[in-house]
């Protein structure tokens, strides 16, 4: 029965894992399309962010699988401690790239073209993460698990970022008033703060980060 259990608590979180990569990939994917069509800084970086947590998804689904692995026991700590630390020296090169990138724009302004379509993507964007993060949140109090809970937590903040990714495309298209240069440096600080609290987890106010050994097998290791 203890088995069982087990079995169905771990395809839950699959099948919450799955869906956390599958609609920040695909958000990433038309985020970097609309924000390419109209030269939106912002638009790419919002995207970048989501490809980000669309691989630490991949580690929730990593770190479940070895902590239904035997062998693995000893070892999975270390696995997912080195894939970490691998994925946050990307994260905040990438993190480093989008603020030289938004400091240039600053010093050298490039038009942006926003439309209406632009608007509309970037709300159903936004209307995604929420319902996104509503779901990880309740599986994650359904399950007791703290990796579900603390990715429906950071989809939640990446809402967030999507609103003020939005607002500054409002306000260019009605005042063309362009600060999406300021907006992506606020992204960026975002990104590498992410980034260095995947090397140092005492630096995150979260109990437990995405990308953290999972805490939920401890004491239910066979």
């Amino acid at each position: 029965m203890e088995r069982k259990t087990k079995n169905n608590r771990s395809q839950v979180i699959f099948k919450a894992g799955f869906l956390f990569i599958l609609i920040n990939l695909l958000l990433a994917i038309f985020n970097i399309i609309i924000g390419l069509i109209s030269n939106s800084l912002a638009i790419i970086t919002d995207a970048l962010h989501s490809l980000i947590d669309g691989i630490s998804g991949i580690l929730i689904i990593v770190s479940e699988k070895l902590a239904n692995i035997k062998r693995f026991t000893n070892y999975r700590n270390k696995i997912e401690r080195i894939t970490t630390i691998i994925i946050a020296i990307i994260i905040i090169i990438v993190g480093i790239d989008i603020d030289i990138e938004a400091i240039e724009k600053i010093i050298e302004p490039t038009e942006v073209e926003i439309s209406a379509p632009t608007i509309i993507i970037l709300i159903a964007s936004i209307i995604a993460k929420l319902l996104l993060a509503l779901y990880l949140k309740k599986q994650g109090e359904k399950e007791k698990s703290s990796v579900l809970t603390a990715s429906g937590a950071e989809t939640m903040n990446d809402m967030i970022i999507s609103i003020a990714v939005l607002a500054s495309a409002i306000i260019y298209l009605i005042w063309h008033v362009d600060i999406e240069a300021y907006i992506s440096i606020a992204i960026s600080f975002i990104i590498l703060k992410v980034g260095l609290e995947f090397i140092f987890p005492h630096l995150s106010h979260h109990h437990h980060h995405p990308l953290e050994t999972n805490p939920d097998h401890d004491h239910c290791q066979d």
